[in-house]
């Protein structure tokens, strides 16, 4: 069987194309989410559209994926099969899904495959008809929620005047979506392992892995963005509150901050928690970058910050060389490299320095006693020094300067 999927198109086209099809799947219901989460409310064509064009996308090839899974396809149907799928239709999909297995969807997911068969048939280009209805997503999406949430229409936003997108709308439609979502998907793993192929199998952390892995309270997608806000907030608080030190943080602590408004900071941290970066903050930003005359290099710095390819520790590492290399050269005074070295290696994360440095703190406190004790020991103290500034040097190929 390992070779047939290599061999035979067919079962190739199943296994391969179609996890990937997961994979493309997954991540726009995954942006689908996102972009219900930044969405205030439910009065604006461009974010409403974009929540349900990617929802719609999403699972429309999820369906087409399962659509495969059940399907007869030989040499003989394959092009009339091929071009059976070219449909945007989500109720004609799910009916040829229920033909080849017991998949039950419930009143509330059914109507939100109306929803979207409705959107993707009839709204996506509605605007472009000179006789085409305006907002036609907004009122099927409004209608859908008034018809199955109670007291939609108390939390009405004052500004637009359009319905709230509250957390009891966000959690509602994740539950809807992730249960579609996982149904579909759950029969596609079951068809997988009956054919015994790896359609179902996902990449490690990408958004479909985030879609359809994990457990959540009643399927719901809002969960996945929940737990993203909860994970991201509780890291700004060991941010700020940490006492524990890294090449990293010490990095971070030495750029001279910019003079924002302290009391938008939880203003600001809202539109992050959403994925979003405020206007406002932008604005800000932009304004004392020309106040201050600031050049590439702030930028370039800043541009660090987030980057994992970026090795902090360097800047460890040559501070260690240098202190040593200035206490070996007569540059740095011995008493006072023994109060301020075991600090710096603080910041070294490399597990070979620090085996290399290990012995440096005991030895400095040794040589700082006996120094305030008035015994002089700066010949050994020298000399188990110039052993360990050696063997460090040669570790990263340093040389002397």
């Amino acid at each position: 069987m390992a070779d047939d999927i290599f061999n035979d198109p067919i079962i190739s086209y199943k296994n391969f194309k179609m996890g990937s099809e997961i994979d493309v799947s997954g991540t726009f219901i995954f942006n689908g989410m996102k972009e219900l989460e930044q969405m205030d409310s439910f009065n604006y064509e461009g974010e409403v559209f974009s929540f349900l064009y990617h929802i719609a996308v999403g699972i429309e090839r999820l369906q087409k994926v399962l659509v495969v899974m059940l399907e007869e396809i030989n040499a003989i149907n394959m092009l009339v099969f091929e071009e059976s799928l070219i449909t945007h239709s989500h109720q004609e999909l799910h009916d040829r899904i229920k033909r080849k297995c017991c998949i039950t969807f419930h009143s509330r997911e059914n109507g939100f495959l109306q929803v979207l068969n409705e959107f993707y048939k009839k709204c996506r280009y509605d605007r472009f008809n000179i006789s085409g209805q305006y907002g036609a997503e907004k009122r099927i999406i409004i209608n859908y929620i008034r018809n199955n949430l109670e007291c939609v229409d108390n939390e009405i936003d004052v500004f637009s005047g359009g319905i709230i997108n509250t957390t009891k709308i966000k959690e509602f439609l994740g539950r809807v979506i992730g249960s579609i979502s996982r149904k579909y998907y759950s029969e596609i793993s079951n068809q997988s392992r009956a054919q015994n192929i790896y359609t179902y199998e996902l990449r490690h952390e990408s958004k479909a892995a985030k879609i359809f892995l994990p457990e959540f309270r009643k399927n719901s997608l809002q969960e996945q963005n929940m737990n993203e806000k909860i994970a991201f907030k509780e890291f700004i608080v060991f941010l700020v509150n940490t006492q524990e030190e890294n090449s990293f943080l010490r990095f971070l602590k030495e750029i001279e901050p910019l003079e924002l408004d302290v009391a938008l900071a939880n203003q600001f941290l809202e539109d992050l928690c959403k994925g979003t970066v405020s206007q406002e903050l932008m604005d800000t930003v932009e304004f004392l970058y020309e106040e201050h005359s600031y050049s590439k290099d702030r930028i370039q710095m800043i541009d660090l910050i987030g980057n994992s390819r970026v090795m902090f520790e360097f800047s460890a590492i040559n501070k260690c060389y240098d202190m040593l290399h200035s206490l070996i050269y007569g540059d740095y005074d011995c008493y006072k490299f023994a109060v301020e070295f075991p600090n710096e290696i603080t910041y070294l994360e490399d597990d070979e320095a620090n085996e290399i440095l290990i012995v440096i703190p005991e030895v400095c406190k040794d040589f700082i006693k006996q120094h305030e004790m008035g015994i002089d020991t700066t010949n050994k103290f020298m000399n188990t020094i110039r052993e360990i500034y050696d063997e460090f040097k040669n570790l990263y190929s340093l040389g002397d300067t």
